[in-house]
């Protein structure tokens, strides 16, 4: 809830602030250790008008009067028969009063609790906090996270230049400013949502499974500390300085590499600093296009002409994407689309021979552009319905059994779908929901199969077979895998191979047609980041290598994936990281 000026208007405006779909329970609960909000059961809430409390009538007790004793007065006379003396009453005192910490006045606990009649605490006549929001709502609190525990020591109800306001304006105001938005969480992002009459923002402390751990104020507990675990989907993100990167990113790796048919890979990565490298065949990466500019969040796209030149496109951290092959000697890229900076583009060659390039915009819509005889590229050909698409997958691009170049997409809700680009309608494919933060892997073998291998919401592998027109249902590759990583696919000891990270982030290697046996050692690479997906590389005389590795520290572990080595010390597999 916002706080500007005027403490009346403030205060009639923002009454019901942070409910969020409601009140889980109204009693006070002590403020736990995770509870370092400065300003935990302080000042008083207006309070609804309170019945008075009436005294109880004691029941008076009479006593028979006594004799008049031997000293007695002349005027001293007997009591008659029966007759009682006056009854003394004489009022219990009244209880102690008892200290109300959600509204943080004092009551008689012979009467009912207070109760606050708007979500607004004064302390000493101020009902704001140092950065202009209202005491023990839950803006409050997630701006004291922001300042203590992401370090923006300069947040406040005016950053930026704009009025962040009520919960609900919280999204939009971020949005202006840049920053982004989505279904994502990370550790110190800003999880928010409209319900309720003003929204309500928390801040996120853990992440699970499908799950999101937030901490808050004044959602549980009227005025006072909660948290609680929730479905991921149960609000929207803001990423304004996560102290952890999101774990939920799909369209990752450290490498991309194209195999040139003699034995050798093109390679291209983006490094921890943004900057596109590329290395063709036993050569020394260079860097591409414009320094620290890409997205470290996103791969790059790459692929080989008819003359073996490289075709590459890669997104920039404000959402452009850039392609290009090198020309006289000099690989110039050029802006094609715009992309969510966590979506990765495709890029493959058409029947004739010429690029398309697929891009998922920040918003969702899925489009594709394909280079023309000017050499320029053409208008967008929108993919299915607008803002559909999930932003941290990426479009794949790759020819089918029948020469047809063939577009895999995922939606919002991690339906899958596949279109042939000549000719055809989007298909959805048969099977559970794929994970919205795990690329599909689109594979055709020699014989004009079709595979697509793709990490479900659930952690499984599964591969479903193109034949003709139709889809088969999806088989399940043994293993528990990890929904926040893609898998790669690609042959190895002549047979087809699928790698991709488990739920503990090690790298394993599978047997990628259903029914088929493997020979290659299954694990690869120890337990790790459970979000770095795994890379396919081949080297002459050399094997296929599957790399793997953190992008923080711009080194590349590799080791080979033959069937004639069991284990290897880390190599860097003949290529230049």
């Amino acid at each position: 809830m916002g706080f500007g000026a005027g403490r009346r208007l403030l205060a009639r405006a923002l009454a019901a602030a942070c409910l969020a779909g409601g009140l889980a329970g109204l009693s006070a609960a002590s403020a736990t250790a995770s509870d370092d909000y400065p300003w935990a059961w302080k000042g008083q809430c207006p309070i609804l008008p309170q019945e008075p409390i009436v005294e109880p009538t004691p029941t008076p007790t009479p006593s028979p009067i006594p004799s008049p004793g031997p000293n007695a007065g002349p005027n001293a006379t007997a009591p008659k028969p029966g007759e009682q003396a006056a009854p003394v009453v004489e009022p219990p005192p009244p209880p102690p009063p008892v200290f109300d910490p959600v509204t943080g006045h004092t009551y008689d606990p012979r009467g009912p609790r207070p109760t606050c009649a708007s979500r607004v605490w004064s302390i000493n006549g101020s009902i704001g906090d140092a950065w202009g929001f209202v005491l023990r709502n839950c803006t409050s609190f997630v701006s004291w996270r922001l300042h203590e525990r992401n370090g923006m020591a300069d947040f406040s109800n005016s950053f930026g230049g704009e009025h962040w306001g009520d919960a609900r304006n919280w999204d939009d105001v971020a949005r202006r400013l840049g920053y982004r938005v989505d279904s994502v969480p990370a550790i110190g992002a800003v999880a928010q949502t409209d319900d309720g009459r003003v929204g309500h923002v928390a801040w996120v402390s853990a992440i699970g499974p499908g799950t999101v751990t937030v901490e808050e104020y004044n959602h549980g507990v009227v005025g006072g500390y909660g948290t609680r675990t929730v479905p991921v989907g149960e609000f929207r993100y803001l990423h304004l300085d996560d102290v952890a990167p999101s774990p939920l990113l799909g369209s990752d790796r450290p490498v991309v590499s194209v195999p040139d048919g003699l034995g050798e890979s093109w390679t291209a990565r983006i490094d921890g600093s943004g900057t596109l490298l590329l290395s063709r065949p036993g050569g020394a990466a260079r860097a591409v296009g414009p320094r620290r500019a890409f997205s470290t969040l996103a791969a790059p796209a790459l692929t080989l002409s008819g003359k073996g030149l490289p075709w590459l496109a890669a997104t920039t951290r404000d959402g452009r994407v850039l392609a290009g092959t090198p020309r006289n000697g000099r690989l110039a890229l050029r802006r094609v689309a715009a992309s969510a900076p966590t979506a990765s583009p495709a890029i493959a060659l058409s029947r004739t021979g010429r690029p398309l390039v697929a891009t998922t915009s920040p918003a969702g819509t899925l489009e594709v552009r394909r280079l023309t005889l000017h050499a320029g590229w053409s208008r967008p050909d929108r993919i299915g319905r607008a803002g559909s698409w999930a932003t941290h997958v990426a479009p794949v691009l790759g020819p089918d059994g029948a020469g047809r170049t063939l577009l895999v997409a995922v939606g919002r809700a991690g339906r899958t779908f596949a279109l042939p680009l000549e000719a055809g309608r989007l298909v959805r494919l048969p099977g559970a929901p794929g994970s919205i933060t795990s690329t599909p892997a689109l594979t055709t073998t020699g014989d004009g199969t079709t595979y697509v291998h793709q990490v479900d919401a659930r952690g499984r592998l599964l591969v479903r077979t193109l034949t003709g027109a139709r889809w088969s249902r999806a088989d399940k590759i043994p293993g528990d895998f990890s929904p926040y990583a893609s898998p790669t696919v690609g042959v190895l000891g002549g047979h087809l191979h699928v790698a991709a990270v488990d739920r503990r982030g090690a790298v394993l290697v599978r047997a990628a047609v259903p029914g088929e046996r493997s020979q290659m050692p299954g694990r690869v690479a120890r337990a790790g980041d459970v979000t770095r997906s795994p890379g396919l590389v081949t080297r002459r005389n050399a094997g296929v290598f599957v790399v793997s590795g953190r992008r923080t520290t711009a080194r590349l572990l590799t080791r080979p994936a033959s069937a004639l080595v069991d284990a290897s010390s880390p190599t860097k597999a003949g290529f230049t990281p």
